[in-house]
């Protein structure tokens, strides 16, 4: 494998972007939901996704504290990144001023909008 090979797996790999959700519903019965806009998963090259899981590609963080990948639910919604919290596995309820953020390998999406 070429060095410039290497490079462009690393960089894959650990290029962590940090971004901060927003919350989007936390009146759900189940789940407090969070969520980041105009974002997704960075693609992998198809050789590394079955040697990266899923969970492994990003962390959350609540007010500074890591939250295991147990507690929550990642889903893609169209453009959406949805963080979805699982109320059972917490002892507090989360609140719109609580800071959480998302670490890892995310990608902004540019939505094109249309201009007349």
């Amino acid at each position: 494998m070429a060095i410039k090979d290497l490079q462009k797996i690393l960089k894959q790999v650990h290029e962590p972007d940090e971004y901060k959700l927003v919350p989007h519903n936390l009146n759900h019965q189940t789940y407090f939901i969070w969520k980041l806009e105009n974002a997704k998963m960075k693609d992998l090259e198809s050789f590394l996704r079955p040697l990266r899981k899923e969970h492994a590609r990003f962390d959350i963080f609540i007010n500074g504290q890591y939250i295991l990948e147990r507690d929550y639910i990642k889903e893609q919604v169209n453009n959406d990144l949805y963080i979805k919290f699982k109320k059972s596995n917490f002892q507090y309820n989360l609140e719109g001023d609580d800071d959480i953020k998302i670490e890892g390998d995310i990608d902004l999406v540019w939505v094109r909008k249309n201009l007349i």
